[in-house]
């Protein structure tokens, strides 16, 4: 027998036999040699290039497959590199596939995977995407199309993410390879895809959206249908490349799926979504794909859109400033509106905040291109409107203020107004109309629009409800308002300035007071009423103080009525006093006792007082007809009744107030200077002679108030009374006696301040005593000052005590004999020598 070995190309048998006869031995290695020799005997001897493959893979493909099963992992490797090999170099003929495809399915596309290997799945899965790149150009792999499916549907789903990345890849080549006949199975791989959208690696998802964006081309509606949902999904993904994808494929979907008119409302809004990706490179794709896709719309229904194209401007002159899309974008928005907004309308209930914002900005888009083409559906864009405005996501409330805009620019006000008229008493609609107005065109709102609006807005029932969110929105609808209308508003300026002031008088918080003051001071201009905005209050002010009508009894320190009085007294200035006829009774009304509410009380007093204090600004323009009228009721019906005595800690507060704004009406005005004449709340001596037979008394009760508080102001007003009355000469001896009898015991007070006041109230009513006042008549009351005092040069404040000195000295000259006399009586019981030696050596200069 020779030993000479066959050569391959004359014997592939007799070459290959020991191999083959090896790869039935027990021990792997030997069988994992075996297949590398033939390998290289077949693919890698230079000696055998010429020979014919053919015959050969006839000779040893039975082994090589029987060895894809073998139980080591590198045989099966060995195994698989051979009949790649042979794929490789084999020339086309499905005889080869009709033996390597279904080994291949029993090891990968079977129900139970057997390969438990990850390398070798991969590896087999490479097989099927060589077999696949081989056969591209041919007709032959359309009767294994059962076979790719089972293999790609199950590997599509394998563990390994490479096994399912090239499965992807196979699958993408096979809807291409198999045209004609793959829509009969793709449904079949629509699950298993759409199963890897939640995988970890973004590749595996990127590759998965890949392929379901070619099964859906190649196959059947139900492919479409079942895919659309899972791909808007993707959209909130966060990885850019998944999203970049998914726009890329909708984006090819709407250029060439054979059934995309079927289902624009579908497609539309997911590519109009990333219009508004955070990333430039997906926004910037879509854009070029939404323009290519109206350019290719009008293109295939050119004719129908000719007129369109022939008869409309460009750029209409009211548009937004953003780039108007084309017409073919702009008509199939139209056409497909009233489906997409409803769904956006539902969508805008779900409970995801990106979900909420990604529907807002869509909404922008479709307002965009929808244009007048929205109207018939303006009611559903208005209830999706509200909602957004409500949410509680800024960044929905932020899209949906852009939308409002954009519906204001496209929609007249004769179609949005009627939906949203109803409902203006809730912020939300305020909102809406708020940025609707910033969109609208002034010569379409100011018709009506302007005129029912603020009609609505300055009722009682509207103005003057105090929520946050209201305030803050009434106010910019006015302000929104003025920013349109301009000059227009002067028809409307007594509403707008209701509504404002209103605000004004009772805001939420300081932004929204700041707001409305600044709204008030626009109205200034607009209405050109002069440089200060007390201006606008004598023009307007009569308005807000007539919408004063509830009944006094019921405020309390949130009644808007309180708070419009308060403002007004604060802050109308000399627009005041031409109103005068009106706050006098509000004033007597919600003061005279016991009606009100004490809190309230307090707070109208004190309102009251800075008007008295400030009355020669805020009674400037008053006739004095009117402010004679007025101070009688302020002073009679208001100020003094609530002076009189009452049980309990409530009405001592009371008395407090009024005595404070008693101190306001009797303090002394600086002279009027260049602001005209000085005004003078007694004139004369008729007005003033009343007034001081009343107060008097009620002045001797409150210095024995338990109220330190209303002690001093009681002493405070003593001397206002005695600055009054004196110049007058009403200031007389009658009214000295009754005042200083009870100013003297004030300087035992347990306030210092009080037992201050009243040595500074005894130097006022002795120092302006009425001339002549006879020492010898008067002897019994000088003695009785004198003593008062004397005994308190002694106190133990040592500044009370200055104070005490000062006033002696001030007061030695009423009777400066008998002053001597008592210091000299008893001069060994002082304890102040320092003191007493000074008002002596005082009253010795005086006497000489």
């Amino acid at each position: 027998m020779s030993d000479i070995k066959p050569k391959l190309q004359d014997n592939p048998r007799g070459a290959l036999e020991p191999y083959i006869t090896t790869l039935q031995s027990d021990s792997k290695i030997a069988r994992r040699q075996a297949l590398i020799k033939i390998n290289e005997e077949i693919f890698e001897n230079p000696l055998n290039e010429d020979c014919d493959l053919i015959v050969v893979f006839s000779e040893i493909y039975a082994y090589v497959l029987k060895c894809f099963s073998d139980v080591s992992e590198s045989c099966r490797e060995k195994a698989i590199l051979i009949m790649s090999n042979f794929i490789e170099k084999l020339p086309w003929n499905d005889y080869y596939l009709t033996y390597i495809l279904p080994v291949i399915v029993r090891r990968i596309g079977a129900a139970e995977t057997i390969e438990d290997a990850e390398e070798i799945r991969l590896v087999l899965i490479q097989l099927v995407h060589k077999i696949l790149e081989k056969y591209k150009g041919t007709c032959l792999l359309g009767p294994f199309i059962n076979d790719f499916t089972s293999i790609l549907t199950k590997t599509c789903t394998d563990a390994f993410p490479k096994v399912k990345l090239e499965a992807s890849e196979c699958i993408i080549m096979l809807t291409k390879i198999l045209q004609r006949d793959f829509h009969f199975q793709s449904e079949s791989y629509v699950k298993p895809l759409l199963s890897n959208f939640a995988h970890q690696h973004f590749r595996v998802r990127v590759g998965a959206i890949k392929a379901i964006g070619a099964v859906v081309m190649a196959g059947n509606v139900k492919c479409f249908e079942l895919s659309i949902t899972p791909m808007a999904e993707k959209l909130f993904d966060e990885n850019t490349q998944v999203r970049l994808q998914v726009t890329m494929e909708v984006g090819n979907w709407m250029l060439s799926y054979k059934d995309r008119y079927s289902f624009w409302h579908r497609m539309i809004p997911l590519l109009l979504t990333s219009l508004s990706d955070v990333m430039t490179v997906i926004r910037e794709t879509a854009t070029k794909l939404w323009k290519d896709i109206g350019l290719q719309y009008f293109e295939e229904n050119e004719e129908e859109l000719k007129k369109k194209s022939d008869f409309l401007k460009d750029i209409p002159e009211h548009y937004p400033d953003v780039k108007r899309p084309n017409l073919g974008c702009r008509t199939l928005v139209q056409s497909n509106i009233g489906k997409i907004v409803p769904a956006i309308c539902r969508e805008m209930e779900g409970w995801q905040a990106d979900a909420r914002l990604r529907c807002a900005q869509l909404l922008c888009w479709l307002l965009l291109c929808a244009e007048g083409g929205s109207t018939q559906h303006a009611c559903t864009v208005l209830r999706v409107l509200h909602r957004g405005a409500a949410d509680d996501d800024q960044r929905v409330v932020l899209e949906v203020k852009r939308a409002s805009e954009l519906f204001g620019y496209f929609i007249t006000p004769d179609t949005w107004w009627p939906l949203v008229e109803a409902e203006v008493d809730s912020w939300s609609a305020l909102f809406i109309i708020a940025n609707i107005l910033k969109g609208s065109r002034a010569e379409l709102v100011k018709e009506k629009v302007m005129m029912e609006l603020c009609k609505e807005l300055a009722d009682p029932e509207s103005c003057r409800v105090r929520k946050p969110k209201y305030q803050t929105n009434l106010v910019l609808v006015t302000e929104a308002l003025m920013d349109l209308c301009k000059d227009d508003c002067k028809s409307v300026a007594e509403q707008l300035f209701v509504i404002n002031f209103t605000v004004y008088a009772m805001p939420c918080d300081d932004k929204i007071q700041f707001m409305a003051l600044s709204n008030l001071d626009k109205l200034r201009c607009i209405e050109k009423c002069g440089s200060t905005i007390v201006s606008l209050y004598e023009k307007h002010i009569q308005r807000v103080l007539a919408d004063i009508t509830s009944d006094a009894c019921t405020w309390n320190l949130l009644t808007p009525d309180r708070c419009l009085l308060e403002c007004v007294l604060l802050q109308s200035g000399s627009a005041m006093g031409t109103q005068l006829h009106l706050i006098a009774p509000l004033l007597k009304e919600c003061l005279y006792p016991p009606k009100l509410d004490p809190e309230v009380k307090l707070k109208i007093f004190t309102a009251l007082s800075t008007v008295l204090l400030q009355r020669q600004i805020n009674f400037s323009k008053c006739d004095q007809d009117k402010l004679e009228a007025f101070l009688k009721i302020v002073i009679d019906e208001v100020i003094l009744p609530n002076l009189v005595w009452s049980p309990g800690k409530i009405a001592e507060a009371i008395r407090t107030a009024a005595a404070a704004c008693l101190c306001a009406a009797l303090q002394e005005q600086p002279g009027a200077g260049g602001a005209g004449e000085k005004i003078d709340l007694f004139p004369n001596k008729e007005s003033l002679e009343p007034f001081l037979e009343r107060v008097v008394p009620l002045l001797v009760s409150l210095t024995e108030d338990n109220s330190p508080l209303t002690r001093q102001h009681a002493l405070r007003a003593a001397r206002g009374v005695v600055a009054l009355a004196r110049p007058r000469g009403l200031f007389s001896v009658e009214i000295l006696h009754k005042l200083y009898f009870v100013v003297i015991k004030r300087l035992d007070d347990s306030s210092d301040k009080v037992r201050s006041y009243a040595v500074q109230t005894l130097c006022t009513l002795f120092g302006s005593r009425p001339k002549p006042y006879d020492a010898a008549v008067f002897g019994a009351h000088i003695d009785a000052l004198y003593s008062a005092m004397l005994i308190h040069l002694d106190d133990n404040d040592e500044t009370f005590q200055k104070e005490m000195l000062d006033a002696l000295i001030t007061l030695s000259d009423i009777d400066s004999q008998l002053l001597m006399k008592k210091l000299k009586s008893n001069i060994h019981l002082y304890r102040n020598k320092a003191a007493y030696e000074r008002l002596t050596r005082h009253i010795e200069e005086h006497m000489q």
